[in-house]
């Protein structure tokens, strides 16, 4: 079964975004529990988590996940930074755990300087300090290695995955996978790329899918989401990657642009009628 989704606001309440997700044709979706670009965490009162779970389980929409702000940089050498990431990300987590969202989405963060071993070391001791991931999971996603970000390769993720004390998963970004270097707008290199998942982290542990074309191009190291199909992966890339035996099964959300070209519910109708084409 095909789940494809977008990011939904949560305006007006948090109940609010199975509504709006409805309305655009998801199966599942995308939030933001708080503003992404501030510390400021106001967590949604009882009635709007009750309403939240109620809708909830009265609906076939899975998974629910909700992405970390943008502020959060668990690969920092600086302390203060890195135990406010902590704390913002255990929040999450325990928002989730209490009215039921599947995942929480993270990137991994920027050494800044420090190295890209001595980053990876602080995204693994930071996440082994959040406690409550037996029924939230979390998902670190892949970047696109622009700066210093850290986990642009598979070989990263991995090594986070297995030095992480407890179970977590992978969010693969379409995007960034492509201008990190894997080539996803062929069929060779989109086959190249699974074959390099299986090899390290395994396509098991991919439990979600952020399906975005590029308006850049490949192994240009920056992080510009395109429509589907309109961008450098291209119709095709697109068509294979939402068709392929080992990946349709995973959920699809898109982040893609809102413009004059198209919205939301456009690019879900394109994901369905490629989908369809395969």
């Amino acid at each position: 079964m095909l789940r494809v989704g977008v990011h939904v606001s949560i305006s007006g309440g948090i109940y609010r975004s199975f509504d709006r997700a409805k309305d655009l044709g998801c199966n599942c979706f995308q939030i933001f529990s708080h503003s992404p670009r501030s510390w400021k965490f106001n967590i949604p009162d009882k009635k709007d988590s009750k309403r939240f779970v109620k809708k909830s389980n009265g609906n076939d929409v899975e998974p629910l996940v909700i992405h970390g702000s943008y502020l959060v940089n668990l690969a920092t050498p600086k302390d203060g930074l890195r135990e406010k990431s902590i704390k913002s990300t255990q929040k999450e987590i325990d928002f989730s755990n209490k009215v039921g969202i599947d995942y929480v989405n993270i990137h991994p963060g920027a050494h800044t300087g420090s190295g890209e071993t001595q980053g990876i070391n602080n995204v693994i001791s930071s996440i082994n300090q959040i406690q409550g991931l037996d029924e939230t999971e979390l998902l670190v996603e892949n970047t696109s290695g622009s700066g210093t970000t850290v986990g642009y390769n598979f070989k990263q993720i991995k090594e986070i995955l297995d030095r992480v004390d407890r179970d977590i998963g992978v969010t693969l970004d379409t995007c960034h996978a492509y201008t990190a270097g894997y080539d996803l707008g062929s069929k060779s290199g989109l086959e190249k790329t699974i074959e390099e998942i299986e090899e390290t982290i395994g396509i098991d542990k991919i439990k979600l899918i952020h399906l975005n074309d590029s308006k850049n191009p490949l192994n240009s190291n920056k992080d510009h989401h395109e429509h589907i199909g309109l961008g450098k992966i291209g119709v095709k890339g697109m068509e294979r990657i939402i068709n392929h035996p080992k990946l349709k099964d995973i959920p699809f959300i898109l982040e893609t642009p809102i413009d004059d070209q198209r919205g939301d519910e456009e690019n879900i109708e394109t994901v369905k009628k490629l989908r369809n084409k395969g």
